[in-house]
């Protein structure tokens, strides 16, 4: 498949700038359920795991770093062959691993060599319920809508949606979410409506926000089919995260991408190449991550991440300030390095740090790097 339009309109849209440049990538990632689907009794993975793939990244091609002084450091067992995040930053929660000193020493690493992180993180619920506002305004007048007022509809929808996922749960496993049959687009509107009308909502922008969905649904009752909901393989809400491997390629085709092995990407690209301009890119290879040591760092980076998304993703603000209040000195002077390498990495390329997640939970990631 030709990229080129997309890849022009992505760059015009998010105001991008720096694509044509040469860099190094290296991939890995985490939480990869490789399909997000609804189960009998709740979903195959957890919804506040988000799937977060990339890892480190540095300008120019073939440049010499210092990794074996570096993996010395580290002054781990002999027997540990490959480098994995629970060797540098262990821990089950995002708290536990920011206690380590050798996160501190790889943070400090990466930041003084002008090496930068790079990441798309998805969030799967957040992915899979926003096709139910696109469809609302999908060849009506309101798909003219400035982007912000619909995305305060799709954010509010998500938090209150999370809130009472046992209900919703019950919902979407009633009709198939989101594969929604004809004769069932006026109940689920109907289902969805009466719901709203319970919510106590917390602030006059989410009543707003959930006024207007509930209008939509109201105006929506007589459909035939609600366009993103049909035609869809029934309870699935991501069927894969194959354009999260296919984007970086294409967006920077001048650049070098190396992934850890996944063999199920890897045939999908042999299937269907990507192209810029009618000419296939070659600009990505797939390696097994014990051989190289960037994907081994980008491991322990990306892990991080995952952890940190998931913290936000299941505590509150509240909860979140009151346990940062009591961070330990290296707690604190990690997540601060954390923030720091982000920061640089967004100031270097705006496209290095992507994110498909709600306002919510990117506010409260802001909340805990911002801690002091």
């Amino acid at each position: 498949m030709d990229y080129t339009d997309i890849r022009k309109l992505a760059i015009e849209f998010s105001g991008l700038s720096g694509m044509d440049d040469t860099y190094t990538f290296y991939y890995d990632e985490t939480n990869n359920s490789r399909k997000f689907r609804i189960t009998e009794k709740d979903f195959n993975s957890s919804k506040d795991e988000d799937f977060v793939i990339g890892g480190l990244v540095y300008e120019g091609e073939n440049r010499q770093f210092s990794l074996d002084k570096l993996f010395q450091s580290f002054k781990l067992q002999s027997n540990v062959k490959e480098i994995k995040r629970q060797h540098i930053a262990p821990g089950k929660t995002f708290l536990e691993c920011v206690k380590s000193p050798k996160l501190q020493l790889l943070l400090k690493w990466i930041i003084e060599n002008e090496v930068y992180v790079h990441f798309m993180a998805m969030n799967n619920l957040y992915f899979g319920i926003v096709d139910i506002i696109d469809s609302l305004v999908d060849d009506t007048k309101f798909s003219m809508l400035p982007p912000d007022y619909i995305n305060l509809m799709k954010n509010t929808l998500y938090k209150y949606i999370n809130a009472d996922i046992d209900y919703i749960h019950s919902v979407f496993l009633k009709y198939n979410y989101p594969n929604i049959q004809s004769d069932n687009v006026q109940p689920f509107c109907e289902d969805f409506i009466a719901w709203i009308e319970n919510i106590n909502v917390e602030n006059e922008q989410e009543d707003f926000g959930l006024e207007s969905v509930r209008q939509l649904l109201k105006a929506s009752q007589k459909k035939e089919n609600l366009c993103f909901l049909s035609n869809n393989e029934d309870l699935i809400l991501m069927d894969g995260y194959e354009s999260l491997y296919i984007e970086p390629i294409y967006m920077f085709p001048y650049s070098q991408h190396i992934f850890d092995e996944e063999v199920e990407i890897i045939n999908k690209l042999k299937a269907f190449p990507i192209s810029i301009d009618n000419q296939i890119l070659r600009n990505y290879v797939f390696v097994k991550s014990e051989s190289n040591q960037w994907i081994q760092l980008s491991d322990v980076i990306i892990g991080l991440l995952g952890k940190l998304f998931l913290y936000a993703n299941s505590k509150s603000n509240s909860e979140i300030i009151n346990e940062t209040i009591r961070l330990n000195d290296m707690q604190r002077e990690n997540i601060s390095l954390l923030k720091s390498l982000i920061e640089k990495s967004e100031r270097k390329c705006l496209a290095f740090i992507h994110f498909t997640a709600n306002f919510y939970e990117i506010e409260k990631v802001k909340i805990i790097l911002s801690m002091k």
